[in-house]
């Protein structure tokens, strides 16, 4: 297995990622309002992915830095956190992930499925993450 590349962050800048995060959800929120299904999706992507960010910089010091983001869940288990909720969490980062190249880059458009799929899974991690930075 190849390593996970990751870059130091001081700890205290977990809130800028928390406040990009924050903004990705309401962009989410507000592209889901206008019916705006592919925006919907990647945003509910990048909110995660900054969430995760934020996460990991807040309880280890670093984020991930490289091209898979499927292994920021993997730094998701270093976490000092109960390892049946860092599952269930994981579960809604990696249904959230495995549409990011899909969403962005590929030539299906999303959905209404998708895009309420991808809204409910964001809620869910977004608030579970800011709940673990409060």
């Amino acid at each position: 297995m190849a390593e996970i590349r990751t870059r130091a962050v001081d700890r205290h800048m977990f809130k800028n990622y928390l406040k990009k995060a924050d903004e990705h959800y309401k962009a989410m929120e507000s592209s889901y309002n206008a019916g705006l299904q592919t925006a919907c999706v990647v945003n509910a992507i990048h909110c995660a992915i900054n969430s995760t960010d934020a996460l990991t910089v807040f309880y280890l010091g670093f984020r991930h830095a490289g091209d898979r983001h499927q292994d920021a869940l993997q730094l998701l288990q270093k976490l000092d956190i109960d390892k049946h909720e860092l599952r269930s969490k994981s579960q809604q980062l990696s249904s959230l992930l495995s549409i990011k190249n899909m969403a962005e880059y590929e030539e299906r458009l999303m959905d209404d499925g998708d895009m309420e799929n991808a809204r409910k899974a964001c809620g869910r991690y977004y608030s579970w993450v800011k709940e673990k930075l409060d």
